[in-house]
């Protein structure tokens, strides 16, 4: 290969190009008729245009010109690449492996080639690697090869908002082109939580159960659906008022309509599937797996539709009548773990108790009729009034057990049980308990969601499309993370350390540094080495010129 400059004048106007050009020899076209014996074959010499160069700076001509004589040379072409140490560049392990796992999953060609899907693509990312504000990424990303990975020039944080109402009015599009063809009879999971607002002014933000236990904030409710793998389909926000039985609806008209699922069995959380979603999911001919709440399961041990004598390490299914199956489990380590944590809040009140009587016997203004008050609070506090009652004997406050209402309250510690429609030749008992079990999966990734590294909690947004893009976000997020997750077992290493080790991933200069060309290294440390091998291959950096004709 070679450069050739090409100059010609017409009508008094000079014109130029560079050319990078390729010789091959070819044969010549022989003459008609019969070659003699001894004739030797004559080739010549093509000239084959590979790419026009004429609109790139001439520094960076004269490179690939060095380049193409030092290969017809036979000179090692790394001696080539910049004169001196070379220069760190911008990061890219973190930006390239979440994008390599991107792709795999079909998430950037769903976003699309558009300047605003490639906004939307950034956002994804940054959400699994920096976890700031819109106006934080954009800090972070002058330090991170956005431009060579994702092909976008400069942006700010409106536009970064701008592709949050983008990705809102779209998610229906982008959650349908990813979510898998529903088969016959699939499990889908879904669980419901909630998250809190900085602020007052946004049009999801409504008085409501916090679960965060941030008490004044007002809050929305999130609804997350998966697939019986726990892998996410959708994600819808509601208001903070909402309660979690008044999100099913929606779900099974998202299943029926969106995802085409037939035959479905819905598996929700026992605070969730009432008595008006079963007969919603009825209506569409879904089936149920669900569980009953403590209140539910006294109340069928009084009518002696269940006995206790039933619930035992080994799981123990009864018909329920009217087609439902219950399926009971005692767990002795969730039992036990439940009787030592109030045995320990009850040995923190008393010593909180004895404290504050302590106080009283030192000092003589002081009042026993406060400390009762605040006996009684710290025991409303751990919910521990419903067996200990607190009385004032002389100045000081003791502290009573109930025998008999302790038993009462500790009957049902590791009892569950779980209630299905499914009929049972479609399904054993071993395995609807597994598909209940799954939800763990579920609300594991909502802590990932929330408090984990992905931080969609708190919310500043005041626009509701963009709290509702923000929630896309951190559901292609979380996809991501799943990904990697799997990909990250051979190592054990978790996904936040793994993130932490690609920062030392970073491109160097292509020769001169104003250029603003990188390429990556061609060697690793070894647990750097070692983390790549098992992610997927890092894209290739795409030409970038500081200052591009």
């Amino acid at each position: 290969m070679f450069i050739k400059r090409n100059r010609s004048v017409q009508n008094g106007k000079t014109y130029t190009s560079v050319l990078l050009v390729q010789g091959e020899r070819v044969p010549v076209p022989r003459k008609p008729g019969r070659p003699r014996a001894d004739e030797v074959r004559a080739t010549k010499v093509v000239h084959r245009t590979l790419a026009n160069l004429s609109k790139l700076p001439e520094p960076l001509v004269a490179l690939i010109e060095r380049f193409c004589k030092a290969e017809r040379a036979g000179e090692p072409l790394d001696a080539l690449v910049g004169t001196g140490d070379p220069t760190i560049g911008p990061g890219y392990g973190q930006l390239a492996a979440c994008l390599a796992v991107a792709r795999q999953l079909g998430i950037e060609r769903v976003l699309g080639q558009d300047r605003l899907g490639r906004l939307a693509l950034f956002l994804v990312l940054a959400r699994v690697i920096h976890q700031g504000s819109r106006l934080s990424s954009v800090r972070w990303a002058q330090d991170h090869a956005v431009g060579p990975l994702l092909g976008l020039g400069s942006f700010d944080e409106d536009d970064l908002y701008e592709a949050l109402d983008w990705l809102e009015e779209h998610q229906d599009a982008i959650e349908d082109a990813l979510a898998p063809k529903a088969a016959e009879g699939a499990v889908f999971l879904y669980d419901v939580t909630s998250t809190y607002f900085e602020g007052q002014h946004n049009e999801l933000a409504a008085p409501g159960y916090n679960r965060d236990g941030k008490r004044y904030k007002k809050i929305l409710v999130a609804g997350l659906l998966t697939d019986g793998h726990g892998e996410p389909i959708s994600v819808q926000l509601y208001p903070g008022n909402t309660s979690d039985p008044a999100t099913v609806e929606d779900q099974v008209l998202k299943l029926e309509e969106r995802f085409g699922a037939a035959e479905t069995v819905f598996v929700g959380d026992r605070g969730m599937v009432k008595a008006k979603g079963k007969a919603l999911l009825g209506q569409y001919g879904f089936r149920y797996v669900s569980s009953l709440t403590k209140p539910e399961i006294r109340k069928l041990l009084k009518k002696d539709l269940l006995q206790l004598d039933l619930f035992d390490e080994e799981l123990t299914e009864v018909d329920g009548g009217e087609g439902r199956r219950w399926i009971l489990r005692l767990n002795p380590a969730t039992r036990d773990r439940a009787r030592s944590r109030r045995a320990d809040q009850l040995a923190k009140v008393r010593r909180k108790i004895e404290a504050r009587n302590a106080k009283v016997e030192s000092s003589p203004r002081s009042e026993p009729e406060v400390s009762l008050r605040q006996a009684e609070e710290l025991l409303k506090t751990y919910k521990l009034q419903r067996f200990v009652d607190a009385r004032l004997e002389g100045r000081n406050v003791v502290l009573q057990v109930d025998p008999a209402r302790q038993a009462d309250v500790e009957l049902l510690d590791g009892c569950y049980v779980v209630e299905s429609d499914v009929p049972s030749k479609a399904a054993s008992t071993e395995t609807l308990w597994e598909r209940y079990g799954d939800l763990q999966d579920v609300e594991r990734d909502f802590r990932t969601l929330k408090t984990d590294f992905l931080e969609l909690r708190p919310i500043f947004h005041r626009k509701a499309s963009r709290t509702r893009g923000l929630a896309v976000v951190a559901m292609l997020a979380l996809k991501i993370v799943r990904a990697l997750r799997k990909q990250l077992k051979p190592l054990a290493m978790s996904v936040p350390d793994a993130i932490e080790r690609l920062a030392g991933v970073r491109l160097i200069t292509l020769a001169d540094p104003e250029l603003a060309l990188w390429r990556l290294p061609s060697r690793w440390p070894q647990p750097v080495q070692q983390l790549l091998d098992v992610l997927p291959r890092l894209p290739t950096p795409t030409l970038s010129l500081a200052n591009p004709v």
